[in-house]
């Protein structure tokens, strides 16, 4: 079955290694099913000293802005459940199943506001260190990719 899985993240990557890298991973996973990268604006935009929390919360309106609400919203959060690549690509699996989307939410530099958290489904960790927002994009797609070819049988997961 064909995928929709939307990936919203907070802030433009700057280094043209990370934009290729975004985009390879995304062409890669585009056989599966359509794939969306939405970059959505810093919070502080601008501000020499700003205010986090006004931040965040700015953030957290773009991120979840034009939910449906038979999405199936997973936020990024160094908190979250951590899954290995099986089980990941069985949530996609099962989740997708019925033709619902699967909407990934990236916070900023300073991370998810609460009301994110609250709306998603499930909080996922792509582990214990913290990444840079770009990079956690690169790690996502990734997975996503890796995920696909487990659910396909094909032979990328060793």
């Amino acid at each position: 079955m064909k995928t929709h899985i939307q990936v919203r993240s907070i802030g433009k990557p700057q280094a043209d290694w990370i934009k290729e890298a975004v985009n390879m991973y995304a062409t890669r996973c585009a056989p599966f099913g359509k794939i969306e990268l939405i970059e959505l604006p810093e919070g502080h935009r601008g501000s020499a000293k700003p205010d986090v929390r006004k931040a965040m919360q700015t953030e957290a309106e773009h991120l979840l802005g034009k939910l449906s609400d038979d999405a199936y919203v997973i936020a990024l959060d160094e908190t979250g459940k951590q899954l290995n690549s099986i089980a990941f690509s069985g949530m996609i699996e099962s989740e997708t199943s019925n033709g619902r989307s699967l909407i990934f939410l990236i916070g900023g530099s300073w991370g998810l506001d609460a009301a994110v958290i609250k709306r998603a489904n499930i909080t996922l960790s792509l582990g214990k260190m913290t990444l840079p927002h770009s990079l956690a994009r690169i790690v996502l797609l990734e997975q996503i990719y890796r995920a696909q070819m487990i659910g396909e049988g094909r032979n990328y997961h060793k």
